[in-house]
């Protein structure tokens, strides 16, 4: 199966039936990871906005420490997600499809438990770590 055809063209045929049946666990998290990235982190962020009247294109500096927690999550959600999807995918496509999607869906479960904890902690690095170890750890055992 090759994304790319011959000429170059995607090919639609790509993401068939077929791929989704083989692969339903890690696109089902891959959709879930989308929808809470974008509706949980992405409306934090503009609620807080709205809340602090701190409007857009305004960066951190100066903002109210809430809405720089709240930042703060939305970009470390951004630069977790990346190594996690990759490895997630990789494992699915070595020949772990339900393993990936299984582990792929707790990392989810616990970088969402990560985001609403550092949004509502003030300063406490203990409460964050617990959320942060075990989903680094998860993402270790995609290669193995």
């Amino acid at each position: 199966m090759s994304i790319l055809a011959a000429t170059g063209h995607l090919n639609l045929d790509t993401f068939s039936a077929e791929f989704i049946k083989a692969f339903w666990a890690p696109t089902a998290v891959t959709v879930a990871w989308l929808i809470q990235y974008g509706m949980i982190d992405f409306i934090c962020i503009g609620a807080s906005r709205t809340y602090f009247k701190w409007g857009f294109p305004k960066g951190a500096e100066g903002a109210p420490e809430p809405l720089c927690r709240a930042m703060r999550v939305h970009m470390n959600q951004l630069e977790n997600s990346n190594h996690m999807l990759f490895t997630m995918w990789l494992c699915a496509l070595c020949g772990l499809p339900r393993f990936a999607g299984a582990f792929g869906a707790l990392w989810v479960a616990v970088r969402c438990m990560y985001g609403f904890k550092y949004r509502m902690t003030k300063g406490n690095l203990k409460g964050i770590l617990q959320f942060t170890v075990p989903s680094y750890v998860i993402v270790q055992t995609f290669y193995f």
